[in-house]
Formats: C-alpha cells, sequence, structure tokens
C-alpha cells in the first residue's frame, strides 16, 4: 500500500503519478477532513500520528502530497524522523538528466524538465511543464508552479512558491520564504521573504516570518 497524506488537488495529481508506476499498489489518504468524493474507492485514514504509526507496518512508502510548503515541511520531516519510508513521485512522462539530483519526498509531474547537474531539493514540487535548467539549486520545499521557465543557476531558497508561468533569468536568487507572483519575470535578485510580481518582478511586501 502507498500512503499519500493529503486529499487536496495536489494529491490527486500524485496519486495518479503513483498510480502508474506502482499499478499492483493500493493507495491510502491520510487527511484531517472526511474523506473526498473523487478518491471514494480507496482506503481513508484520519491524519494524525497514532494513526500513522498504527499503518507503519502495512505501507511501502510514503509521500506528502500538501500544497502548503510549510505544512508539507511539518508533515514530511516527522515521517523521515520517525523512519518512515517516504517516496519521490516522478511523472512518467517528465524528463530528468542523469547528472539532475531530486531530493526525498520531491514531486515532479507531468511534461516537467530538470535538465544537467540541477538539484532539487527535499519535499519539492516541480510542477506541470515547468523546467529547472542547468546547474539550478533549488532549496527544500519550493513550490515550482505550473509552466514555470528557471534558466541555468538560478537558486531558490527554502519555502519559496513560483506561481505559475514565473520565468527566471540565468543566474537569479530568490531567496527563501519568498513569493513570485504569476507570471512574473524575475531579472534580478529577490530577497528573503520577499512577495514580488509583475514584468518585470519587483517586490512589494517584505516580512519577517
Amino acid at each position: 500500500m502507498i500512503g499519500i497524506v493529503g486529499a487536496g488537488g495536489h494529491a490527486k495529481v500524485i496519486a495518479d503519478i503513483v498510480s502508474c508506476g506502482e499499478r499492483e499498489e493500493p493507495i491510502a489518504y491520510f487527511s484531517a477532513g472526511l474523506p473526498p468524493a473523487w478518491a471514494v474507492r480507496a482506503a481513508h485514514y484520519h491524519d494524525n500520528e497514532e494513526q500513522l504509526l498504527a499503518l507503519r507496518a502495512s505501507v511501502k512508502g510514503w509521500h506528502v502530497a500538501i500544497g502548503n510548503p510549510v505544512v508539507r515541511k511539518r508533515k514530511l520531516e516527522w515521517l523521515l524522523a520517525c523512519g518512515f519510508p517516504v517516496i519521490q513521485a516522478v511523472h512518467e512522462q517528465s524528463v530528468r538528466a542523469e547528472s539532475s539530483v531530486l531530493g526525498e519526498g520531491a514531486g515532479v509531474m507531468a511534461g516537467a524538465v530538470i535538465n544537467p547537474y540541477a538539484a532539487v531539493g527535499r519535499g519539492c514540487i516541480v510542477n506541470t511543464s515547468s523546467s529547472v535548467d542547468h546547474d539550478c539549486r533549488i532549496g527544500p520545499y519550493v513550490n515550482i508552479g505550473p509552466g514555470c521557465r528557471l534558466a541555468g543557476g538560478v537558486k531558490v531558497g527554502e519555502l519559496s512558491e513560483l506561481g505559475a508561468g514565473v520565468i527566471v533569468i540565468p543566474g537569479m536568487t530568490i531567496g527563501k520564504r519568498c513569493v513570485i507572483g504569476a507570471g512574473a519575470v524575475v531579472i534580478d535578485h529577490i530577497p528573503d521573504h520577499s512577495v514580488a510580481v509583475g514584468v518585470p518582478a519587483r517586490v512589494i511586501k517584505r516580512s519577517s516570518n
């Protein structure tokens, strides 16, 4: 059995990826609410530590499929600290260079490309049809939205989120805990804890969190 922590939209996508790669393995969802209607034929359990520990021996691999990177980090770090077998979810129609590195529990969606010597951190989401070019360094728990284009040598800090269609030119650094609005074009470095939007991207807000 494969355990998916989460039962929202992102969990649907991860379940599809897992089903393609592990066709003989049933899927169980773990979430705080009621079972989602779309997962009516799958097992559903309440997402709490006692329940996960009770089913530990029955689950072959775990994947945290939660879009919020802060929550995803908390859940995944707990699983790893307890020694649970955490799996990546990589769509069979994505492209990943042999020299690239993909962290524990990361997800790579259909049409995504990770080019040579790029490193994508633990628990990252590389979303549909996005591309991470050569020598990029993507920190842990980063969300790369659908259709993003990260040129060579880009760095993105932990827990940052890039909206759909963001473009980042070569060599730029986006700090930790940043939010880059959909469609933005990043042509300069973005400091930690920034919200940036527009073409070119401009910082409109800073926080200390």
